[in-house]
């Protein structure tokens, strides 16, 4: 379907008739009635209508309101619990002092994926070179603690695998005097990303400050009206597919609430829906670390307006966690790196135990990829490491944690194997193989023994021996800090729908449609709380006035470089008159070709030989020789099935030509 109405013309001249709940179906940019148009009775008008009031929230929020618009924030989470993961993070947002090179880092990144936006990408890189600017002059931050003149606390100096350090500037964003910001280089191997920084609220981590912040900015604003317990159930369109207003559930009634110029998505990811952590990420469970109320309400009302979707397979995770079934919280962290071995459901040892994590990546084969998860998983150990324990709070001995069976024990392998098995009502690891295990652990100890860890690499400094009965098992299974999946968004905070084209009155922030792909730096998410909230709120309130023109054209991802691409480079220089054979390898093998050249130009190309499958390769090759003479190049249209036809064919015309040339 081609462009259709300009939606911000026909906004300009509807009235508030025409209008459908959104949730019907979706056919292209317009949405597909399935009853008739009903006229809306709005129980509440704004300007600017935020859903979710984290960090991505409270940014746009505020930045709608220094816009001039009437703002409405409202949060899934009862009063005191809002926040999603921006009050549970580290407290990092991401910053730098050169937009270019940030850009080369994240997009770098995003390694072979080629499922990005590239003016999104550089949008937020040049809007993490303003988010100190917004940060203390609109947010209300303190410069002295953001960017103070003496070295702060050194509290993640020599975080391993990563640069980690305080930078000193002359006159950093133009303070006028000497400062220090932090620099996390996650991925040390980039250089670029010595352009990664990170600023922090109060000049240390983990404490809540940037989002105290944020919810400071916001009650410092009493025009902005903020309803807790109060959920996005719907969006609302009208018959253009224009997002006009959401529906909104309070005090046990929903309500129909007017956005004049947009709703901001800001709601989180899909942490605690288990049926989309398991169709997205693969995983039939996970331990999310905060983020209580992200239940992928964001993506589904996005859906029901035909937002198109992105990087519904990335997240910040895995990592190992033990998990209390008894309290349903989350322990303290992973097994020790230096205690024992993990093994999988099936008895085996497959990974370094201590290998560095970034984020929950760890290095396999030369790229930093998602831990490995077999579930249940299992950390082993030994009578001889009774007196470091697998969870800091376990009593000694284990006496406590045994008695509940969430510790396991076996004076031999064999007996743990089969305790192993018969936990859990015989329903985690039925198919425990005790002779897998009892080998497993054996190599285990040869490797220790050798002194080396030659199956996985694991480095001799963290292996204990597991040779001295009796044994011990605690069931541990992923972690992970957020999801990146959601509505695709572009460099104005819109999201764009399954056609490439923004919807108009609907933006994103935060990590909902996270531009994140792949390889995923710390305090990026926080950064995208800061520039899309902010272009969020300022184009809605924009548009609110009339001011916001959104592009007719759609975006596309970035098509980077495809290493199937068919090159058509041909061998350039003087062709000398005659005929000459070349050899490729197509698929079925040899491709064999006659090139004839008169007056400098080929007049001919003939195949002389080939094993093409006769019904694919064969139908082709007499088209390629054709285009070839006709085009005098290579640059020639694939025949459908017959790529690997092509690449064979290129190559041995190239072979021919030069002979032509030599």
């Amino acid at each position: 379907m081609g462009k259709k109405i300009s939606r911000r013309n026909f906004l300009k001249g509807t009235a508030a008739g025409a209008i459908t709940l959104a949730g019907a179906a979706i056919t292209g940019n317009v949405m597909a009635q399935s009853a008739p148009n009903e006229t809306i009775a709005w129980d509440a008008e704004y300007d600017v209508v935020v859903l979710g009031y984290g960090g991505a929230g409270a940014n746009a929020a505020v930045a709608a309101y220094e816009g001039g618009a009437k703002v409405l924030l409202t949060d899934k989470a009862p009063e005191g619990l809002e926040g999603g993961n921006t009050q549970a993070s580290g407290q990092f947002i991401m910053a730098t002092d050169n937009p270019d090179e940030l850009y080369t880092y994240l997009t770098t990144l995003m390694g072979k994926f080629n499922n990005w936006d590239d003016e999104a990408v550089r949008a937020y890189c040049e809007g993490c070179a303003e988010n100190f600017d917004w940060m203390t002059r609109v947010m209300g931050g303190d410069p002295e603690l953001i960017c103070p003149v003496e070295h702060p606390t050194a509290f993640m100096e020599n975080m391993p695998g990563t640069v980690n350090n305080w930078t000193e500037w002359e006159n950093p964003w133009g303070l006028g005097r000497k400062g220090y910001v932090y620099c996390w280089h996650e991925f040390p191997e980039y250089e670029s990303g010595k352009h990664c920084l990170c600023l922090t609220a109060s000049g240390t981590r983990f404490d809540r400050s940037y989002y105290n912040l944020c919810q400071a900015a916001v009650q410092a604003r009493p025009e902005i009206e903020v309803w807790s317990e109060a959920p996005g159930r719907k969006l609302i369109a009208d018959s253009q597919g224009v997002v006009i207003g959401a529906v909104i559930e309070k005090d046990g009634k929903r309500l129909n609430v007017k956005a004049n110029g947009g709703v901001v998505l800001a709601t989180g990811g899909f942490e605690h829906n288990k049926e989309m952590v398991s169709s997205y990420l693969q995983q039939p469970y996970v331990h999310q670390r905060a983020g209580l109320y992200n239940d992928g309400d964001g993506v589904k009302m996005a859906m029901g307006v035909g937002a198109d979707l992105w990087h519904m397979s990335n997240s910040a995770g895995f990592s190992w966690i033990y998990k209390n079934p008894a309290l349903s919280t989350v322990g303290l962290g992973g097994p020790t790196a230096t205690l024992g071995v993990i093994v999988g459901l099936g008895g085996s040892r497959f990974m370094n135990e201590a290998a560095e994590n970034r984020h929950g990546r760890i290095d396999i084969g030369g790229r930093w990829i998602s831990t490995p998860m077999p579930l249940p998983s299992y950390v082993v150990h030994d009578a001889d490491q009774l007196s470091t324990k697998m969870v800091g709070t376990f009593s000694d001995g284990y006496v406590d944690e045994i008695a509940s069976g969430e510790v396991l024990v076996g004076d031999t392998l064999e007996e743990l194997a089969q305790a192993i098995r018969d936990s859990n009502g015989g329903k985690d690891a039925p198919d425990f193989s005790t002779e897998a295990f009892v080998a497993s652990i054996a190599a285990y100890n040869k490797r220790y023994d050798a002194g080396e860890d030659a199956d996985y690499g694991r480095p001799f400094s963290t292996m204990r021996p597991v040779k001295t009965g009796p044994f011990y098992a605690l069931k541990i299974g992923p972690t992970y800090f957020n999801t990146m999946g959601g509505p695709r968004r572009n460099k104005d905070a819109q999201v764009i729908n399954v056609e490439g084209y923004p919807i108009e009155g609907l933006f994103s922030a935060g990590e909902l449609g996270s531009i994140f792909c792949d390889m995923y730096n710390g305090s990026g998410n926080l950064g995208e709380t800061m520039v899309f909230g902010r272009l969020a709120g300022q184009n809605a309130a924009a548009r609110a006035r009339g001011e916001f023109t959104s592009s007719d054209e759609p975006v596309s991802v970035w098509q980077g470089e495809d290493e199937q691409e068919i090159a058509d480079e041909i061998v350039s220089g003087e062709y000398k008159d005659g005929t000459y054979e070349g050899v490729g390898t197509g698929f079925g093998g040899p491709i064999t070709v006659s090139v004839s050249v008169e007056g400098g130009r080929i007049v001919g190309v003939e195949v002389v030989s080939h094993s093409e499958t006769a019904a694919i390769g064969g139908v082709a090759l007499p088209s390629y020789c054709e285009s070839v003479v006709e085009k005098q190049s290579l640059d020639i249209d694939v025949v459908t099935s017959a790529s690997n036809t092509l690449y064979g064919f290129k190559d041995a015309v190239n072979d021919a030509l030069t002979k032509a040339v030599g």
